[in-house]
């Protein structure tokens, strides 16, 4: 089971976007980049700032490098879901209820299910 943060945006006509609280293995992977892949613009470029800052300074103190770039990547696939949450905040999104299914299907359908008149909007739960 997962939970998910729901986030509406002041359209109605839009579908709320779900934030899985769980690790992200694309940010886990790829660092900054995948912040931004994800669609956390200013948190991504940041976090690309703090983390060739820290190579720098790594370097310069002749430390070995993997593990401060493996303890970076960890610690931004552990926050992602935060960071994520925090950028939609910054946009102007609204926290919703939060929703605890199997999969993002399963979380819509309960949130449709607690508020049945989101059944009105169009279109496929927003990835996030």
């Amino acid at each position: 089971m997962t939970s998910y943060s729901t986030w509406f945006r002041t359209d109605d006509r839009l579908p709320p976007i779900l934030v899985a609280e769980r690790l992200s293995w694309r940010v886990l992977l790829l660092g900054w980049l995948g912040l931004v892949i994800q669609g956390s613009w200013i948190a991504g470029l940041l976090a690309g700032t703090a983390s060739l800052l820290l190579l720098d300074a790594v370097r310069a103190a002749h430390l070995p490098l993997l593990p401060f770039w493996a303890g970076l990547h960890l610690l931004l696939g552990l926050c992602a879901a935060d960071i994520r949450e925090w950028e939609l905040r910054l946009n102007g999104l609204a926290a919703g209820p939060v929703i605890v299914a199997q999969g993002r299907e399963a979380a819509l359908l309960r949130l449709l299910e607690r508020n049945p008149t989101l059944a009105r909007t169009r279109g496929n739960p927003a990835e996030a």
